[in-house]
C-alpha cells in the first residue's frame, strides 16, 4: 500500500512549493496508518481469545455472513446468554419489539418500540444486511 502510495506521488504533476511539508505530512500521515493497523491487529488477537473461552461463540461464528466483530459486538451488549429463557427477551432488550401507537378510539401504525439499547439495534440491523443481501 506504502509503495503504490510512493509510486503514484513520484509519477503525479503537483505543486513545486512546499514539498518538505508535504513530505513531512506524508510521512506523519503513514506513521499514523501503521500505528493504527498495528493497534487494530492487537486488538482483534484479544477478541479472537476472548471469544475462544465464550461457550457458543464458535456456533454463532459458523452462521454465514456473520463475523468476529458482530459476534464479539453482540454478546458484549446481551452478556451471557444462559441469563435469558427465551428469545423474545432479547429482542425485547434491543428495543425492537413490536408496539401500537394508538389512543382510545383511533388505532395508530405499529413499529418497534426503540425502548432499549441502540448499539445493539445497530449491531443486529449491520448484521442483517449481509444475510438479506
Amino acid at each position: 500500500m506504502q509503495r503504490k502510495l510512493v509510486a503514484a506521488a513520484t509519477a503525479s504533476i503537483g505543486l513545486k512549493e512546499g514539498t518538505t511539508a508535504a513530505r513531512m505530512e506524508l510521512n506523519t500521515l503513514l506513521g499514523q496508518f501503521d500505528l493504527f493497523n498495528g493497534q487494530l491487529e492487537a486488538i482483534m488477537t484479544q477478541v479472537l481469545h476472548i471469544l475462544d473461552n465464550i461457550p457458543g461463540a464458535a456456533e454463532m461464528l459458523t452462521v454465514p455472513g456473520v463475523g468476529v466483530v458482530t459476534v464479539a459486538g453482540f454478546l458484549a451488549e446481551v452478556g451471557d446468554l444462559n441469563n435469558y429463557d427465551h428469545g423474545q427477551q432479547i429482542i425485547r432488550l434491543a428495543g425492537l419489539n413490536l408496539i401500537e401507537n394508538s389512543s382510545g378510539k383511533r388505532k395508530g401504525k405499529t413499529g418497534i418500540s426503540k425502548r432499549g439499547r441502540s448499539r445493539l439495534r445497530a449491531l443486529l440491523f449491520r448484521a442483517v444486511l449481509p444475510l438479506i443481501a
